[in-house]
């Protein structure tokens, strides 16, 4: 049997009341939490969804750990460390040798001879490399990319991320003058540093602006070179799960005397900032519902100021202050939890279709809601996470609970002769 307050509460908010006004705001109180809560949950899905793809490019674009070694800044015999690292972890699905260098790139051919740009240059084993990160699948059409082409480097040639190329004014089969900061003292003095001619082979497009800007490949005898050393400077293994890394990391440094990094310590930073910039916007938006909730506080208020009369009546029937507080914060709950069911579900949906519907928007209206071209992307990154919907949905609850006190209480203290005094 239902309760006298639901039943009491319903019978409220279905019945014609003298004053239409009050009806219309109860209505606007409903949209507004179901405005907030739709809101809240489009832009959380899509921060998420950001958040994952970013994530991917980057995990994809670096490897998941990479082992140093203890003391010195190379590793001379790197394949006797893959092979140890691999006994230990079998678990690893590829590894390879890496050479990191600073460079300084001089286009030497065409009308752009003689721009220069800032490089950092990764010596890679290419047969290894691409069981290690994308830098294969980056030289492809491969995932929306427009820019990538070529081969993996060979000896003396070089694959540039496709911003640096752009910058260079080079393309494929253009050569570029590599100099690097590793000088030499001789009895002239000090030496420039090392310098090398190559030959571009390839066009990367990593879909990560720092990578597609700064960063340029070439092989491991190339990087010599370049270096003037033999060894390596790490190895950077890839595995199943990315966030294994950590665990990776303490099996090898607790059995091996090496060092190892994972691509979380590396992006350390980065990822906080995107986890705080999200709670940051959950915050923000969070207001928008607060705003809906206080109009459940006024359309309630009046709603008191209305049923005066019942309430009075009620009263003298002998129903106590409880039961009137509970009657008018049920009424106020079923206004914010019928606000929060419409927001949760067209929420959901759009975030969902959110693709197809930003693509009519922008054949509507002619604009490009979303250029790929700026945001590395071809389509908008949606994730929807139950956790994050769930959070939503007992947030605008608790709300538009609270938002119920203050009229049910004053209800509550009405006098039942007050109230019926002039009736």
């Amino acid at each position: 049997m239902m309760r006298f307050e639901l039943f009491a509460a319903m019978r409220y908010l279905r019945g014609k009341r003298r004053n239409r006004f009050i009806s219309l705001i109860s209505l606007i109180s409903v949209a507004g939490v179901a405005v907030g809560v739709m809101t809240l949950i489009i832009v959380m899905s899509v921060m998420t969804g950001f958040d994952v793809a970013l994530r991917d490019t980057i995990v994809g674009n670096r490897a998941h750990f990479t082992v140093h070694a203890p003391m010195s800044d190379t590793i001379e015999d790197y394949e006797s460390v893959i092979d140890e690292i691999e006994t230990l972890c079998p678990e690893i699905l590829g590894s390879g040798p890496i050479v990191q260098i600073q460079s300084l790139l001089t286009a030497e051919s065409g009308y752009s001879k003689g721009m220069q740009e800032g490089a950092y240059i990764i010596g890679i084993d290419p047969e290894r490399e691409s069981k290690v990160t994308y830098l294969k699948d980056n030289m492809t059409g491969k995932g929306g990319r427009q820019f990538g082409r070529g081969e993996m480097p060979g000896h003396k040639e070089i694959v540039l991320g496709y911003v640096l190329a752009q910058n260079l004014r080079v393309g494929l089969g253009d050569k570029i003058m590599v100099l690097t900061g590793r000088g030499k003292v001789g009895p002239m003095g000090r030496s420039e540093g090392q310098k090398l001619y190559l030959t571009v082979s390839g066009i990367s497009q990593a879909q990560m602006h720092d990578f597609d800007m700064l960063y340029a490949w070439v092989n491991l005898k190339t990087a010599r070179l370049l270096t003037g050393e033999k060894g390596v400077h790490g190895v950077h293994c890839r595995i199943e799960n990315p966030d294994e890394a950590e665990l990776f990391q303490q099996r090898i440094e607790a059995n091996t005397s090496y060092r190892v990094q994972t691509w979380f310590e590396n992006q350390e930073a980065f990822f906080m900032a995107l986890q705080q910039e999200k709670f940051a916007m959950f915050i923000i938006l969070i207001f928008i519902v607060l705003v809906a909730a206080f109009n459940i506080t006024s359309t309630l208020i009046m709603m008191v100021m209305e049923k005066k009369r019942d309430i009075g009546i009620l009263r003298t029937l002998g129903a106590s202050s409880g039961l009137v507080l509970r009657l008018f914060m049920v009424e106020g709950l079923f206004i914010g939890l019928g606000g929060t069911l419409v927001g949760v579900t067209a929420g959901t949906l759009l975030s969902f279709y959110l693709n197809p519907v930003a693509e009519f928007i922008a054949g509507l209206f002619g604009i490009d809601l979303f250029n790929s071209q700026i945001y590395y992307f071809d389509r908008i990154p949606v994730s929807i996470v139950p956790q994050d919907v769930l959070y939503i949905t007992i947030v605008s609850v608790i709300l538009s609970f609270l938002s119920t006190l203050y009229p049910a209480w004053s209800a509550s203290r009405l006098n039942p002769v007050d109230a019926l005094r002039h009736e």
